[in-house]
Order: structure tokens, then C-alpha cells, then sequence
């Protein structure tokens, strides 16, 4: 009996010591929730600071950032998130008065189509869904991470520009 018993703890130990577990990612189901809906709705994203429309100036007090530009913006980028301002007066710069139209943010997490609907309803475009009275998208990009986008409708128009076949613009 006692040899059982050791050979019992031995075999545990070795599945102990060896065995190896995938750490979890951050799954559809802990990103894109309830609380993730919610937020939509309100034009933020689950761990950004400030929302969709929000002024520059405000955005500026809370967040230290830099300022970029793009084809269709100027972006403000932080630690966590880059805020989308459309050109104002100036190429460079951002006026405090400008609003956020897009906030743009990834995430290490796994995305469907079926978990978006499931918050949103139907897609009005590739990948993008009314939420509220404004928008969001999701791309799965390389290595396991995914682009989040919230915005108004021309916010995320202009982000994809060049939309040759029509399916990535809000109609």
C-alpha cells in the first residue's frame, strides 16, 4: 500500500512541476461587456480617460500627450489611448475648443463579430456598430491584439479614407 501511495505523489508531483498552463489573454467576453456597452454608448472606451467630444483643453489638463498628424487628423497620443481632432486653423496644432471625434485604443484580447452584436445589434458597416449616438469598430490585428475605435460617424469615416469598395464607410 505504501508503494502506491508514493507512486501516487510521485506521479502528481512530475504533472506539478511540468505541466504548463497558457496564461489567459484578455477574452471577448472581459473587454467587450456590459460595462464595455455601456461606456460605448458614452463615447468611451473601457481604460481611456475622457470621451468623444470632449474638448482639447480638458483632454490636455488630464492626460499628458503629443501631437501627431495623419492624413484625416490631428492626433493627441498618450500613454493609453490617441485622440483623433480634425484640422482646425493649423496643421500642427490643436485649438482647445477642438473635440475628440475618434479615440483610437488596443487591446490584447480576442474579438467575434457574434459578441459585438450581441451589445450592439447589427453591423452598419465592416466591423462597426451604432452605439448610441456613436460609433465603434474593432480590427484584430497581428499577435493577438485588437483596435478599438469610438467616434462619430465622420470621425470614423475619415479614419479609413481611401474606401475603395464602400465597406468600411458609415452610410
Amino acid at each position: 500500500m505504501g508503494k502506491w501511495i508514493r507512486i501516487t505523489f510521485i506521479v502528481m508531483a512530475f504533472v506539478l512541476l511540468f505541466a504548463t498552463v497558457k496564461p489567459d489573454t484578455t477574452s471577448a467576453s472581459t473587454y467587450v461587456n456590459k460595462e464595455f456597452a455601456t461606456l460605448a454608448k458614452k463615447g468611451k472606451l473601457k481604460g481611456v480617460y475622457g470621451n468623444v467630444n470632449m474638448t482639447y483643453k480638458t483632454l490636455k489638463k488630464k492626460q499628458k500627450g503629443k501631437v501627431g498628424q495623419s492624413e484625416s487628423y490631428l492626433f493627441y497620443s498618450t500613454k493609453n489611448a490617441y485622440y483623433g481632432f480634425f484640422y482646425g486653423n493649423s496643421d500642427t496644432k490643436i485649438s482647445s475648443g477642438q473635440k475628440v471625434v475618434l479615440i483610437d485604443k488596443w487591446v490584447s484580447t480576442k474579438v467575434t463579430a457574434s459578441q459585438m452584436k450581441k451589445y450592439f445589434g447589427k453591423p452598419v458597416a465592416w466591423h462597426t456598430y451604432k452605439a448610441g449616438k456613436y460609433y465603434v469598430r474593432y480590427v484584430n490585428m497581428p499577435k493577438g491584439k485588437v483596435e478599438f475605435q469610438i467616434g462619430t460617424k465622420a470621425g470614423l469615416n475619415a479614419y479609413y479614407s481611401a474606401d475603395e469598395d464602400g465597406t468600411l464607410t458609415i452610410k
